[in-house]
């Protein structure tokens, strides 16, 4: 028997908690939200397998915490076991980016409210900062993963079918609707192939339907009480 590499080690346990599109999208808007984000955007480029892009206008990542952002069990959430009792975040682990950088390519744009400028910083397959340069982005973060499961052939086969890949694409939006319909005051897009799919803000959801399906239906809104239909 033998020891591990190190990169085969953090790519087997980021698969563990990267399983899928969705699970993307969750750890990320998760990260929004725990940066009191107010307004987050989700676009999908091929059912998020060519690119997954989350944008929120939260605190922004500060210039000194940028160098460990994405390494893995760095976090700003807790300093020890004991913090635990009194979570108040969604995230804790320092896992989250870590992961995502172990099985996609990934960018990081962010701005603080006391900086001059946003930073685009591209990031290594363990987290680490192999580029930056200024970006023109707002407050806020912008994280873009790409070409998801490059290096794990068979999860990506596994999601080779239409029908897994529209089945993905549902369990995000429902996912989104959950955060909206929690937090009534948090605005959220969805966008896939840059397609309008859902706007949901103060629990007033528009789900945008295609050109076929508008030839039978209207774009939905469904508000607090029931459910009622709209033209859009």
């Amino acid at each position: 028997m033998k020891q591990l590499p190190a990169a085969t080690v953090r790519l087997l346990s980021s698969s563990q908690i990267i399983t899928s599109v969705v699970s993307v999208v969750k750890e990320l808007i998760e990260n929004s939200l725990d940066a009191g984000a107010t307004s987050i955007d989700v676009k999908l480029e091929n059912y998020g397998f060519d690119k997954i892009e989350v944008r929120d206008n939260g605190e922004g990542i500060k210039a000194i915490d940028a160098p460990v952002m994405a390494v893995k069990y760095y976090t700003s959430k807790i300093n020890s076991h004991e913090d635990l009792e009194n979570l108040t975040t969604y995230g804790f682990r320092g896992e989250a980016l870590g992961s995502i950088c172990c099985v996609a390519e990934v960018l990081i744009t962010t701005r603080t409210a006391s900086d001059n400028f946003s930073t685009q910083y591209v990031l290594d397959g363990s987290g680490h900062i192999i580029s930056q340069k200024p970006s023109h982005l707002g407050q806020g973060t912008t994280v873009t993963a790409l070409k998801l499961f490059k290096n794990l052939p068979v999860r990506k086969q596994f999601y080779s079918t239409t029908k897994k890949c529209k089945d993905e694409i549902k369990k995000v939006q429902d996912l989104l609707i959950s955060y909206g319909l929690l937090k009534p005051d948090l605005r959220i897009v969805f966008i896939h192939n840059k397609v309008s799919i859902i706007m949901l803000f103060k629990k007033i959801l528009f789900i945008y339907l295609s050109a076929r399906e508008r030839e039978t239906e209207q774009a939905v809104g469904v508000a607090d009480r029931g459910r009622s239909r709209s033209p859009l």
